[in-house]
């Protein structure tokens, strides 16, 4: 009789004891990587001659990311990027790019660091150069909301005309370019 209790409990032990390792398996926080004093600002992946692509609603691009070289850090979950290219396209076929030396994107690409020198073009559509340049330093990029800013001086060519100003904010649906402060320009007759 006894024999007949255990060989009945014992695979009821085991089901409760599978049961309840799932259990606390499932209650464990999730850890990430693992990050040690050796493994600190290292990256944990890398890729050469990436592009990124995000569409919109429609199944059409809505921005573009490409770099020379990436390395994503694990520690605190940043991307860094060798010359880094932003592009946002338009539903009208215009295009802005912008291009720098070095850059960086924090939680995945919520927010885009191009550092250094930064040139950012408008092209009119995919046919046609340049109609716009901007140089500055060191922007910020919003690819969700189709925005950069900067706080560093910037230089505006727009055929023969030139602007230059403290900081500006550029807001590529829209086409517009906002400057901030100390705005001087010269026009072409």
């Amino acid at each position: 009789m006894f024999q007949h209790l255990w060989k009945s409990f014992v695979p009821l032990l085991v089901v409760l004891v599978a049961g309840l390792s799932v259990w606390l398996f499932q209650k464990q926080p999730d850890k990430g990587a693992l990050v040690t004093p050796q493994t600190q600002d290292v990256p944990d992946s890398f890729m050469e001659n990436f592009t990124t692509q995000v569409l919109d609603e429609q199944g059409r691009p809505q921005y573009q990311l490409r770099a020379i070289h990436m390395a994503h850090y694990a520690d605190d979950d940043r991307s860094e990027f060798t010359q880094p290219q932003f592009t946002a396209f338009q539903p009208d076929g215009q295009r802005w790019t912008a291009a720098a030396e070095t850059g960086r994107a924090e939680n995945g690409t919520e927010q885009i660091f191009l550092d250094g020198a930064v040139t950012i073009q408008r092209y009119p559509d995919e046919a046609s150069s340049a109609n716009l340049q901007i140089r500055t330093r060191d922007v910020r990029v919003r690819p969700a909301d189709d925005y950069a800013e900067t706080d560093q001086a910037a230089t505006i060519v727009q055929n023969e005309d030139t602007l230059k100003a403290v900081g500006l904010q550029v807001y590529f649906r829209k086409g517009q370019v906002q400057l901030l402060s100390q705005v001087r320009g010269v026009y072409a007759p």
